[in-house]
Parts: C-alpha cells; sequence; structure tokens
C-alpha cells in the first residue's frame, strides 16, 4: 500500500475535497506533457476549475506538495528567452495517485447524485 493510502482517513477518502482536485487535475495535465506551473492554472479552466479561485502562490504550493509526496518531479528550464521556468513532470506515484483518485470519485460521485435526487425530491415535496 502506498504511504498516501495508508494516511487517509475516514473523510479523506472523499474525491471532491479541492485539494484532491487541483491535484488530479494538474496530474492529468502533466500526464500528457510536462508543463510549468502558470500554465498548470491557465489550464484548470479546461475542467470547470475556474483559475481564479486558484492564486498562482497557492498553486505553487501545491505543487511544491504535491513534490514532498513525490507526485510530480521538477527542473529549471533555462532556454530560450526570458526568465528561467520551473517544468514540472508527473511520476509512477503521481500516476497511481490519479488513477486512485478516479476510482475514488466515480464511487463517490454516484453517491453525491443518489443524494442529489433524494434531496430534489424532498425539496419538490416541500415546494408543492
Amino acid at each position: 500500500m502506498e504511504m498516501y493510502e495508508k494516511r487517509k482517513k475516514f473523510c479523506g477518502k472523499f474525491g471532491f475535497k479541492m485539494n484532491n482536485i487541483i491535484y488530479a487535475a494538474f496530474l492529468a495535465m502533466l500526464a500528457e506533457k510536462p508543463l510549468y506551473g502558470y500554465l498548470l492554472v491557465e489550464g484548470l479552466g479546461s475542467f470547470g476549475i475556474d483559475k481564479d479561485s486558484v492564486p498562482y502562490g497557492a498553486a505553487y504550493r501545491i505543487l511544491r506538495n504535491m513534490e514532498g509526496k513525490n507526485f510530480v518531479t521538477s527542473e529549471w528550464e533555462t532556454e530560450g528567452n526570458g526568465p528561467a521556468r520551473r517544468v514540472y513532470h508527473i511520476t509512477d506515484t503521481g500516476r497511481d495517485y490519479l488513477k486512485n483518485w478516479f476510482q475514488d470519485a466515480k464511487k463517490n460521485l454516484i453517491g453525491v447524485e443518489k443524494l442529489i435526487g433524494i434531496v430534489s425530491k424532498k425539496i419538490d415535496k416541500n415546494v408543492k
């Protein structure tokens, strides 16, 4: 069992916590190609996440945290014009996390959809 799996607590398995969603979005983008932080934040919109809800400073803290968990590695890119940029790469541990997140989120989505259906019926019943 992976280290991050051991640390999951009962509520921590819920795949829709904001950090979990940002981890999954960043890792999904990095699974396609290495990117630097600015492009990762800009790419959040393609997942339906308002990029303005994730300040760049917070995004870089998240990326450092992900690097500490060995989900990503990074290196400075100094080629080309402009300042050096830190480029992030997904690791095998990051791919495993993404697969596990997907399975948990899919299972939790079924529960959330069921809850929405029940709440909808209660709201409709009380409105009439």
